[in-house]
């Protein structure tokens, strides 16, 4: 339907009708301004306005629609109510198909807000402060259980960050734990354990390497360590380091975007 065709199809039967805008609308029980928003296209008449007006108007249903008249031995007997019946029905499908969609999205969109409001609780439960150094201390012991039956007189001896990473050499009663954290995504000032290694031999010098996305991380560690320095190649390029005291934790992230052999440190 087009309004504007049909707005003017009814603008000039009620015209020839000799009918004013106000007398249609008491015959159809709606108000001159309604009429008015017909005949000008700025709406259309509800489906249950068609066959009242088609009446009011001594035309067909199907005149209204196409907007202009039709010889009469062109319109099917009872093509009106059958247009009707079919529009009705098809407005009816489309409440029945927007409201099952929404009966769809109602849940959809509380779950998502109930997510987007629970994420930041739980990544706040799952991190803790970076300078809470017995929570620290109580995650690797929780980390490492399965590997050490009872860690005794666990303590961080050095630290490191490096980047949105921080570090641990820890010390206990049968050797090291090299932990590493990783900065929370949304809370700054809170850190999430991501994992690490143990060494149970005193001067030995230790390489942790793992990979993250677009980088790699190189971590040397060691305890006990009898001589002043050490020395790795990277890259197939030699460095040496001193050994400040006993222990060694040196930390390199390389941002070449990949994470291949060729990128981990070798020790001399």
């Amino acid at each position: 339907m087009d309004n504007k065709l049909t707005g003017g199809f009814i603008s000039q039967r009620r015209k020839e009708l000799s009918l004013n805008q106000k007398q249609l609308a008491e015959k159809l029980n709606v108000t001159d301004k309604a009429v008015s928003k017909w005949e000008t296209g700025r709406s259309a008449p509800d489906i249950s306005m068609l066959e009242p007006l088609a009446e009011a108007l001594e035309v067909s249903v199907v005149e209204i629609l196409k907007g202009e008249k039709i010889e009469r031995e062109s319109i099917v007997p009872a093509s009106d109510e059958v247009i009707v019946k079919t529009m009705k029905k098809g407005k009816h499908k489309l409440k029945l198909a927007v409201a099952a969609l929404i009966i769809v999205l109602i849940p959809v969109f509380a779950f998502s807000i109930l997510m987007a409001l629970s994420y930041p609780s739980y990544d706040f439960l799952n991190s803790f402060p970076s300078n809470d150094e017995e929570k620290i201390i109580s995650e690797v012991e929780e980390g490492f259980d399965h590997i050490y039956e009872d860690i005794e007189n666990l303590h961080i001896v050095k630290e490191q960050r490096k980047g949105d990473y921080y570090f641990y050499l820890m010390e206990h009663d049968y050797g090291v734990i090299m932990a590493c954290f990783h900065k929370d995504k949304l809370f700054d000032s809170r850190i999430v354990f991501d994992g690490g290694t143990g060494s149970v031999k005193p001067n030995e010098l230790c390489l942790y390497s793992f990979g993250e996305f677009q980088h790699s991380i190189n971590v040397f560690f060691g305890y006990s360590m009898m001589d002043d320095s050490y020395s790795y190649y990277y890259r197939g390029v030699k460095s040496t380091k001193q050994i400040e005291d006993e222990y060694v934790l040196d930390v390199l992230i390389d941002y070449d975007h990949s994470y291949s052999q060729a990128s981990k440190i070798y020790s001399d």
